[in-house]
């Protein structure tokens, strides 16, 4: 026997029909398919239909059709197999004590069901096999099968948006080749995927809600549970909607079994998509609304409670890796976390808790650091800074400028390249200085005014005011030795150095860096990306200064920096930006010594990362195929 399980939408009867073609085509069987339908109440009226497909006999309407099947299949001495589509509505303990008869005596007989529910009787006689979503290649291919004139690119976006469904691929095709709107589909489909199957298969949408009522209130409950996740997720991501860890588990294994959860190879889970967008938009249905409120709640701060921790544990020593690569694990709930407060919610303590959060000074400098592509962290600092500036709330509005003003700076890596874009950052700084001198006294001796201070003072530095910027630096470096937090003061320091270099002090800025900065950040951090960084500030002042200098000391220690910044970017970050731009400093670095072919060897290795994190038309790619350029015309190749 054969079990064909999922939930509607998932093709299937098209599968049953299919597998019901090719059996009958290889000719060695009798095949005969049966669609369970409304007139088909109980398992006597399916055993009356087996009846007639069998024999051309008539029977009386009184006879007993199950006896009779049971007869007729226990001496059938032909191969049949009998596969009957949509069983769910006649299922329950006389269908099983059927099947299990069917399959125990009547071995020349195979039964193929199609089934929302499982068989309630467990026999090694038995396959089950849950549906799986298409991969994202198939659904494509299907998508143009079926639709006039659809590219490559639409059919993949359409493709990732109905998550391998062949229901919602299906619905797709027709709305598209009735002339609807491609643009307003893909705006639909990530919105609320639902809602189209309500207008556009409204019959469809009325079988899901027959199939989800079927569900005892246990079992939707947890479906509203699981609905909060975005995407995929683990067992552990799960026990915190759970007091006890034994029901976390009994939970999660009979959604699987349902096969509401399906679970990937390496251990991952993931809800249905069509389950989840229904539970997300209709669970006010199933009377679950306050639930599903709680849960989110529940869910949102569990995960900004996460980054909270992430950010502190990326301060501590030696665990920059390990809150990294935690971070990218949980990435799509914190960010999932942050939307929903930030966007769906209409509560203002709802996102005045995320705006604490993320304008913490731990967690700006972990999040600056690690939300990659840098716009999806720019575009988060702007919503704090929209947010904080209607409420009203200076202090909240001043913390926003100062985090939306540090990732700004980030993205010019304090350089003068970019001269209009130095001008906008610095007024950023300059408004939130400003707004804080307003706020009470103890306001003005946090690490948050240091931070907009000394953020401040390098933008003024930038600007060529040398002398504003260096007294504003040193404010903050003076709180931070107030405070008596040793790395931030040297942070503060790193702020310093970085002034004399912009002023062309070289041998001073590397001064302040080895004396003040890079000791502490090797003793309070350990291996950790702020330690490349001043490494990589290092080399670039040994490299300005080599190449104005026949000395050769100075190229050789702007190489051992570069290459040790570049080896700890590599192993903490991985394929990041920073990594990209190590590769680029290094081959200058290899340029100046004459070694082009392991120059370009940097800069592809760059042009990897840039090409895939910014696109090849930002203007720091372009820039690196300029450079890859202009090393290939001095090693006298021409480009390919």
């Amino acid at each position: 026997m054969v079990v064909l399980l999922s939930i509607p939408g998932m093709g299937k009867t098209e599968v049953g029909i299919r597998v019901s073609h090719f059996l009958k085509q290889r000719g060695d069987q009798f095949v005969t398919h049966i669609r369970v339908e409304s007139h088909h109440q109980k398992l006597e009226d399916i055993c009356s239909e087996i009846l007639d497909r069998l024999s051309s006999r008539t029977y009386s309407e009184t006879a007993n059709f199950t006896s009779l099947v049971k007869r007729k299949l226990s001496e059938r001495n032909i191969p049949t197999v009998i596969v009957l589509d949509n069983t769910e509505n006649i299922q329950g303990e006389e269908f099983d004590e059927f099947a299990q008869w069917l399959v125990k005596s009547a071995p020349n007989v195979k039964l193929v069901i199609t089934t929302r529910r499982h068989v309630g009787f467990v026999s090694p006689d038995v396959c089950k096999f849950p549906l799986e979503p298409l991969d994202p290649d198939s659904s494509a291919k299907l998508l143009r099968s079926l639709v006039d004139d659809c590219s490559d690119e639409h059919s993949k976006e359409l493709a990732k948006l109905c998550g391998g469904i062949p229901l919602l691929l299906v619905t797709c095709s027709d709305v598209l080749n009735n002339g609807f709107s491609r643009e307003l589909l893909i705006q639909q489909l990530v919105k609320n995927p639902i809602q189209l199957l309500r207008v556009s298969a409204k019959d469809v949408y009325d079988t899901l809600e027959v199939f989800f009522a079927d569900f005892s209130d246990e079992v939707k409950g947890n479906l509203v549970l699981f609905s909060v996740f975005p995407s995929e997720f683990t067992a552990q991501d799960i026990q915190f909607l759970f007091e006890d860890p034994l029901l976390c588990e009994t939970v999660k294994t009979r959604m699987v079994k349902y096969a509401l959860l399906q679970r990937d190879a390496d251990g991952k889970m993931r809800m249905h998509p069509l389950v989840q967008a229904y539970f997300r938009t209709e669970n006010e249905s199933p009377g679950k609304g306050d639930m599903w409120r709680a849960t989110q709640r529940k869910f949102n701060h569990h995960y900004l409670g996460q980054l909270r921790v992430l950010g502190e544990d990326f301060i501590s020593k030696d665990s920059a890796l390990v809150a990294i690569l935690k971070f990218r694990q949980q990435k799509a709930n914190i960010m999932e976390a942050l939307k929903n407060c930030l966007e769906d919610s209409s509560d203002l303590d709802d996102k005045y808790f995320v705006l604490d959060v993320v304008n913490g000074t731990e967690v700006l400098d972990f999040v600056a650091k690690v939300l990659t592509p840098p716009k999806e962290c720019t575009a988060l600092y702007q919503k704090c800074c929209d947010i904080a500036k209607a409420s009203g709330d200076k202090k909240r509005h001043a913390e926003s400028l100062n985090s939306l003003g540090f990732r700004r700076l980030c993205d010019v890596s304090h350089s003068r390249d970019s001269p209009e874009e130095n001008q906008v950052t610095l007024a950023k700084f300059q408004e939130a200085y400003d707004m804080r001198r307003t706020l009470p006294e103890e306001e003005l001796k946090s690490q948050t005014h240091a931070h907009t201070a000394s953020k401040l003072g390098v933008c003024f530095v930038l600007q060529g005011e040398g002398k504003k910027g260096r007294e504003l630096i040193q404010e903050g470096i003076s709180i931070r030795n107030s405070l008596s937090d040793c790395l931030y003061v040297a942070a503060g320091y790193c702020d310093l150095g970085i002034s004399y270099r912009l002023s062309g002090d070289h041998q001073k800025a590397i001064a302040i860096w080895k004396e003040n900065t890079l000791p502490v950040y090797k003793e309070q951090l350990g291996d950790h990306p702020w330690t490349a960084s001043i490494l990589s500030y290092i080399a670039d002042s040994y490299k300005t200064l080599a190449a104005g200098s026949p000395e050769r000391s100075y190229i050789d220690q702007a190489e051992m920096y570069f290459r040790e910044a570049q080896g700890l970017r590599k192993r903490l970050l991985g394929h990041h930006l920073d990594t990209a731009r190590s590769c680029v400093q290094l081959s200058d670095v290899l340029v100046l010594q004459g070694q082009f072919d392991k120059a370009l060897e940097e800069l592809v290795e760059a042009l990897v990362i840039q090409n895939d994190i910014l696109g090849p038309e930002h203007k720091i790619t372009k820039n690196t195929m300029s450079k890859r350029s202009d090393v290939m015309e001095k090693r006298g190749s021409n480009p390919r």
